[in-house]
């Protein structure tokens, strides 16, 4: 069974926000968080009233946890060190998790980097969030750093980036189509897309080889969904195009500009060239994007829904009430499946950037490392989770360190905001702003049936028992 393009595109404006906002909430577009109001979302009393005396128990431990365990910061959330997890052999000093630190204070960076001595930073944000942060590029924070981008699309080479280039490059067009006419070098088809951008039917029928291939799996009526790379080129969110600025080219006044990047490192040889070991750096690991997302839930969707998105996905051009309906099953999929959903997705389809972020974990030389998402929750938690597993910590511990994540929206100052703009795309705040225990055993119990353990999931990924020897190396000795 095979879905269009068109479908395709319906399914992925019907759920890319909604991974965006489940995942990153406080960078939900202004207009959205600006109508986010009390009739649509949870103010602070409310929630509070909604909980259990079993939440308020459980909230009150994980703060008073979070006093014992953070690190003292102003305005970098969520941030400590593994080795202050229960249970935890992993040695002070080495590996902190938190959330993001580009808007730290000058007392943060104190901390950070004169007394702790950070010297790897890993930002596992996707490039639609670092094109929302516009403190990404902070020289306060950055400006000593080496900037390096891991790239799963090139079977993870690594570019330098040169010094004072941003991370993002600035676009000049918006619309997806003229990007897919421009990578399509064929000519014609290439031509009538770019000629006829604004004609829905055009744009349809141009794109119509664009198709996720799908075959039934083994499971009762799911489907498992292949995109090919023409679609990926065309729906990526990850458009940095980061490859087709490595050589000097003409401006369009004719000026040579400068290289993008000063250096390409092949996959796996980064770690050989120890011409690094006397500078910061900061690595750009987007584990997992929203096409990802997409992908992954789709593959979960019954196909009796997908049949009934196809007979209606033509009329979500000019319906409103059509496209709302198409987003029914998906938004269902999402909501129904919850965090540990998303968790699961993110170890399938995050494994090459995991693995990644793993290798430089295992290097001592690049020590102390801190990696991090937006809040340090999701993403984050799930890279802590694993290497606390193979150092060896006890599950529930690993837990415990999860759930301290619970409060990190609540402490933000437009949480009201958050809330809204989940609630806005039908997705429950409660369940995607919150770290419950439950979370994180289920993740590790998925682990565990899929993979047999944390370890035979890293045999799965590549990360065989010399790297995880390594890491532990790394982590535990003194």
């Amino acid at each position: 069974m095979k879905l269009s393009a068109a479908l395709l595109l319906v399914v992925a404006t019907a759920t890319t926000n909604a991974f965006a906002f489940a995942f990153t909430p406080a960078l939900a577009p202004a207009a959205v968080r600006r109508h986010a109001t009390n009739s649509v979302c949870l103010n602070a009393a409310a929630a509070a009233a909604e909980r259990s005396p079993e939440d308020e128990a459980f909230f009150a431990k994980t703060k008073e946890l979070c006093k014992e365990r953070n690190l003292i910061l102003s305005n970098i959330k969520n941030a400590r060190d593994l080795a202050s997890v229960r249970g935890s052999p992993v040695q002070p000093g080495r590996m902190f998790r938190t959330g993001r630190v580009s808007d730290a204070s000058e007392a943060d960076l104190k901390l950070l980097f004169d007394e702790l001595g950070m010297r790897t930073l890993v930002d596992l944000r996707s490039p639609t969030e670092l094109k929302d942060d516009l403190t990404v590029d902070r020289d306060a924070v950055f400006g000593d750093f080496t900037n390096l981008i891991w790239d799963e699309r090139d079977n993870g080479v690594v570019r330098e980036l040169r010094v004072g280039e941003p991370r993002m490059k600035k676009k000049d067009e918006k619309n997806p189509f003229k990007k897919f006419a421009r990578k399509d070098k064929a000519g014609e088809d290439a031509a009538e897309v770019s000629a006829n951008v604004d004609d829905p039917g055009c744009l349809l029928m141009s794109t119509v080889d664009l198709v996720a291939v799908t075959s039934e799996s083994d499971g009762d009526d799911e489907l498992v969904v292949e995109v090919s790379p023409e679609s990926v080129a065309f729906m990526d969110d990850d458009d940095d195009d980061d490859d087709d600025e490595n050589d000097e080219a003409e401006a369009e006044d004719g000026k040579k500009r400068k290289k993008r990047f000063v250096k390409v490192y092949q996959p796996g040889t980064i770690i050989e060239d120890k011409s690094r070991d006397s500078r910061k750096e900061r690595h750009f690991v987007s584990i997992m994007n929203e096409l990802k997302y997409v992908k992954g839930t789709v593959s979960k969707v019954r196909k009796r829904d997908i049949v009934k998105v196809l007979i209606k996905s033509p009329g979500a051009l000019v319906s409103k009430r059509v496209r709302s309906s198409i987003k029914e099953p998906f938004l269902d999929q999402i909501n129904g499946g919850g965090l540990p959903m998303l968790n699961e997705l993110l170890l399938r389809y995050g494994a090459p950037g995991i693995r990644y972020v793993l290798d430089l974990c295992k290097d001592r030389s690049r020590h102390p490392i801190a990696f991090y998402c937006t809040a340090g929750k999701d993403r984050t938690g799930m890279i802590a989770a694993i290497m606390l597993a193979t150092a060896g910590v006890p599950e529930e511990d690993i837990v415990e360190d999860y759930s301290l994540s619970a409060n990190v929206y609540a402490e933000m100052g437009d949480h009201q905001a958050m809330v809204g703009a989940l609630s806005q795309r039908n997705l429950d705040a409660k369940t995607f702003l919150g770290a419950p225990p439950q979370v994180m055993r289920d993740t590790l119990a998925n682990i565990n049936e899929n993979w047999g353990s944390v370890e035979g999931y890293l045999d799965w990924m590549g990360f065989n028992a010399d790297d995880r020897a390594q890491l532990k190396s790394a982590l535990l000795d003194p």
